[in-house]
């Protein structure tokens, strides 16, 4: 019978290992480790524990069943409409990682660019890094050029995947790094504010991604919640005050036309970088 292996996911190798001996309860004599990934920057370290064959029957016994290890991925934002992401393996992660690898290389030369990039699968997404050299030219204006160019390498890596949508994230200078970082202190700056106003506040649109930074950065917020409204360009997100009775205002449209414009807390008013 072959022998079940679980992965672990930390900072470093040694932590990796770490968390995987004591969530299995054996030490590393007991166990089969196999170092997927050494982590870096932009990455963690990745191992791949078996426990060897002289504790199979332990390890597999009916009545102390082993819990299933706990993995770091990111849990998905969880919204009224929001369905539970299925999970793809490490091994495809690598294998469409190499595909689109050839695929964005391409791209940037097409474009004019130098070619210097760093790809890397990091938290379940695939992550690709433009070069220092490239990275103004392909940000564009508020993150425009890397949205589109995020969007052509997801659909590369996805058309002929019948499996889980693989997520890629494209980034060039840190931009997204610092823009997320940005947006998480609006979110909680403004939920504090809706939770001492009772009101109700909606950002400016933002793409999915940006969507999702907000929802993720409140879903254990004692003060607010998220909800997304709007459709296509017009999608944006609302804060939602967790003290009950809300005040909208004076304004009787607020429902149907949206906050007025001149109380933006979008990227219209805010510089972020």
């Amino acid at each position: 019978m072959e022998q079940q292996s679980y992965e672990f996911k930390a900072s470093n190798v040694a932590a990796a290992k770490k968390k995987g001996l004591e969530t299995l309860g054996i030490t590393e004599d007991q166990a089969e480790i196999e170092v997927l990934a050494n982590g870096g920057i932009f990455s963690k370290a990745i191992v791949r524990i078996t426990p060897k064959e002289t504790l199979a029957e332990e390890v597999n016994e009916p009545e102390e069943e082993v819990a299933e290890p706990i993995k770091e991925e990111p849990a998905p934002v969880k919204t009224a409409s929001a369905e539970e992401k299925e999970e793809v393996s490490y091994e495809v992660l690598k294998q469409k990682l190499e595909e689109g690898k050839e695929f964005f290389a391409g791209l940037l030369k097409t474009a004019g660019g130098k070619g210097g990039f760093e790809a890397h699968v990091r938290e379940g997404e695939l992550c690709f890094y433009i070069g220092a050299e490239d990275a103004k030219r392909f940000i564009g204006y508020k993150g425009e050029t890397l949205e589109a160019i995020q969007v052509l390498v997801s659909h590369f890596i996805n058309q002929k995947y019948e499996g889980p949508h693989i997520s890629v994230i494209v980034d060039a200078d840190f931009y997204r790094e610092r823009k997320k970082k940005t947006l998480i202190a609006m979110a909680r700056r403004l939920a504090t504010q809706a939770f001492r106003t009772h009101r109700e506040i909606a950002l400016e649109p933002m793409n999915s991604y940006e969507r999702r930074i907000i929802h993720t950065a409140l879903q254990n917020s004692y003060e607010a919640e998220t909800r997304s409204d709007g459709e296509g360009a017009s999608r944006h997100v609302v804060i939602v005050p967790k003290n009950g009775q809300m005040s909208y205002g004076t304004d009787s449209s607020f429902r149907k036309k949206g906050p007025s414009r001149t109380k933006s807390y979008g990227y219209e008013k805010r510089k972020f970088f």
